[in-house]
């Protein structure tokens, strides 16, 4: 009874010690940065960097914490080398990571997270790049090792593969197109856009290897705009391509060139609900904004590991409350900024 009574007493003042510290856990404090600098009106805002569960605000349960305290801490998820970036329509951002081979997924409203990367009861996700959410919530994974597009559920269950008909030479960046239900391959090393059903069924084949408008070379990420334009980074190409929604040559944005307007490497492409383009271009570490037309609006980010700073930075990703989210590859962390809205803009 006397060592009964001593144990429970034990964990007793454990629970209390364990609650003591966790009651004093400090704000994380976020630097105020905007862009460009003045005198210009800001328009750019930075907002939060996130790296594990924690940085949305995520504790563990308190059973979990008295566990860590007496067998030693668990090893906490964190993000290894983010590659491609989609939102839902809930506020969950998803982050494909080529380094840690899962799928991040971020719900800060809700103070959630979980991982994907089971695809069968013996297999995982080897090199996730793109990724896509369609309507009903079920997300859309390419993995560039296996070659081949995974389609999970709203419970995190594998239900679907699209792409095993070795059409593509390597799948990179994915973009959906919920009204017309298409999903849009980018083949990089086939130098073409496969566009397949959300049912797994091979529609057509968009472009071809070469310099001319509507041929890639190289391509890496895509996105679509609210009419279903699609717009393509033709990397190698050094420009955005844009087609329409039945898969015609529109228009271009940008070109070689160490001038801003120009690209040295554009990967990640993203359009808001005012059709600016975004374009993040990895080796000058930057973002590059441009309006419909293809005119430059703003640019903000440069090579560096601060806040607001890019080091190869691939996807990105412009949910309709005009946050933006950038996968900034080798800092190892998604970066949040804001467009802001003319009632946000600071004044003086």
């Amino acid at each position: 009874m006397e060592i009964r009574r001593r144990f429970k007493n034990g964990i007793l003042l454990l629970l209390i010690m364990v609650c003591s510290a966790c009651a004093a856990v400090p704000m994380k404090e976020k630097p105020v940065i905007f862009w460009p600098k003045p005198p210009d009106p800001p328009r750019i805002s930075f907002v939060d960097t996130w790296r594990k569960p924690a940085d949305i605000g995520l504790k563990p349960s308190w059973f979990k914490r008295v566990v860590h305290f007496i067998f030693g801490e668990e090893k906490t998820p964190y993000v290894l080398r983010p590659s491609g970036v989609a939102v839902d329509g809930e506020g969950g951002v998803y982050v494909a990571d080529t380094g840690l081979q899962v799928v991040h997924y971020f719900d800060e409203k809700n103070h959630a997270y979980h991982q994907l990367y089971q695809i069968t009861r013996d297999q995982r996700l080897q090199n996730p790049i793109g990724v896509a959410v369609d309507a009903a919530g079920q997300l859309y994974v390419s993995d560039t090792d296996l070659n081949r597009v995974f389609v999970f559920n709203k419970d995190k269950e594998m239900v679907g593969v699209i792409g095993n008909d070795e059409k593509a030479e390597r799948v990179s960046g994915l973009a959906l197109d919920p009204l017309r239900e298409r999903l849009y391959v980018v083949d990089t090393m086939g130098h073409q856009v496969l566009v397949y059903s959300l049912k797994g069924e091979f529609q057509e084949t968009i472009g071809k290897r070469g310099v001319a408008p509507g041929t890639f070379n190289f391509p890496t990420y895509a996105t679509v705009d609210a009419d279903g334009a699609l717009y393509v980074a033709d990397s190698l190409n050094f420009r955005i391509q844009v087609f329409s929604p039945e898969g015609k040559f529109q228009s271009q944005v940008g070109s070689l060139g160490r001038q801003l307007g120009e690209f040295s490497r554009p990967k990640g492409v993203a359009v808001d609900a005012e059709k600016n383009i975004y374009v993040v271009d990895s080796l000058y570490d930057t973002v590059q904004v441009f309006n419909a037309s293809g005119e430059l609006l703003i640019h903000f980010g440069k090579t560096g590991v601060e806040p607001g700073t890019f080091w190869l930075p691939a996807g990105i990703a412009v949910d309709q409350a005009g946050q933006i989210y950038i996968a900034d590859g080798y800092n190892k962390r998604v970066q949040v900024f804001r467009l802001l809205k003319k009632e946000e803009i600071p004044s003086g």
